[in-house]
């Protein structure tokens, strides 16, 4: 398989991409910052920005972060080059750190800040590319560890 040539993971690097950007959108066009919807629960939407990192480390460390998040990305991508493998769990799992990563990114350069709008009960307010980066964190380790004993590979 040649790594440039994946259509898996370009498509979960887009589509995180885009769901991300367009998702930041449209709560900046429909809430003003600070305010929620529903006004209480445990699951609402709440317009809030985010100058730092997961659960606001780092506040106002923006060029700190743009530097950590292009050496990131860079290092899943090298990652990916040359890991060759047939794991289609893997290469799910490196494109949702991807895709999530630079949507994060694109907003820091743009912006100095990233848009978080989804609060569930006491966590920090998160977006989809946070969620993204989670779930392919998740899913890297759990296929590391499992993915080959369970013949998670690719038949193409």
């Amino acid at each position: 398989m040649l790594w440039y040539k994946d259509w898996i993971f370009y498509l979960m690097v887009g589509s995180v991409f885009i769901a991300d950007q367009v998702s930041k959108e449209l709560i900046k066009l429909w809430m003003p910052i600070g305010e929620s919807w529903p006004s209480t629960g445990i699951f609402q939407i709440v317009h809030g920005t985010n100058t730092g990192s997961a659960f606001g480390l780092f506040a106002g460390f923006t060029n700190l972060l743009i530097v950590a998040s292009v050496l990131g990305i860079g290092a899943v991508l090298y990652y990916f080059h040359r890991q060759g493998s047939r794991v289609i769990t893997l290469r799910i799992a490196l494109g949702l750190i991807v895709g999530g990563a630079v949507g994060n990114l694109f907003d820091r350069v743009r912006a100095g800040e990233v848009v978080d709008f989804i609060s569930v009960g006491w966590w920090p307010s998160f977006n989809i590319a946070d969620s993204a980066i989670s779930v392919g964190m998740f899913l890297l380790i759990f296929t590391m560890l499992f993915g080959e004993r369970l013949g998670w590979t690719d038949q193409s």
